[in-house]
């Protein structure tokens, strides 16, 4: 099988997303046996499935996309128009929470505008990564997605790319998947 992605409806309440990643891996999976698990770190993973079986899920806006694979794999999204009226500093959050190259990256950005789509690309790029990697934020400073102006198609042995999913409303996503 190749990757799997399964678009769903986000709920704010934890146990109701929970309950549909579980009804859609059992189905796409054909198979009542199969429990989605949560690490400590939040991580999922499929257990009672004959085979390996990744998974990675991200919830942004109003969606929820689960991505099935058959090796790691990240997922990460973010509904770009929640942030168009925030007055962020992004070059700010660079500097927290990205490396110095990233920050460099950002604040290169010639609006705030630009700086605020910069930071995004980075950051679900980054998530997506730690996501298939197994890594936490707290390591996002440690290290780099991106060399000048380019980004980088792969950190280590894992391929970092952006993701394009089909559904109505679409184009206000930006998504990023690692592990292909």
């Amino acid at each position: 099988m190749a990757l799997k992605c399964i678009i769903l409806q986000n709920n704010p309440d934890m146990e109701v997303r929970h309950a549909a990643v579980q009804d859609a891996v059992r189905k796409y999976l054909a198979s009542d046996e199969v429990t989605v698990v949560y690490a400590e770190n939040g991580k999922p993973s499929i257990e009672g499935f004959d085979g390996k079986k990744y998974i990675s899920v991200t919830t942004t806006g109003d969606k929820m996309i689960v991505a099935i694979n058959d090796s790691p794999i990240g997922i990460d999204g973010e509904y770009l128009p929640r942030y168009a009226e925030r007055k962020t500093d992004y070059s700010m959050l660079a500097e927290r929470f990205l490396s110095g190259e990233e920050s460099e990256y950002v604040r290169a950005g010639s609006t705030v505008v630009d700086e605020r789509e910069r930071f995004l690309k980075i950051w679900t790029r980054k998530e997506a990564y730690v996501k298939c990697a197994g890594k936490t934020l707290a390591d996002f400073p440690s290290f780099s997605g991106v060399e000048g102006d380019k980004f980088l198609s792969k950190l280590g042995s894992v391929t970092i790319r952006k993701f394009s999913i089909a559904f109505e409303g679409s184009e206000d996503y930006l998504f990023a998947i690692a592990g292909i």
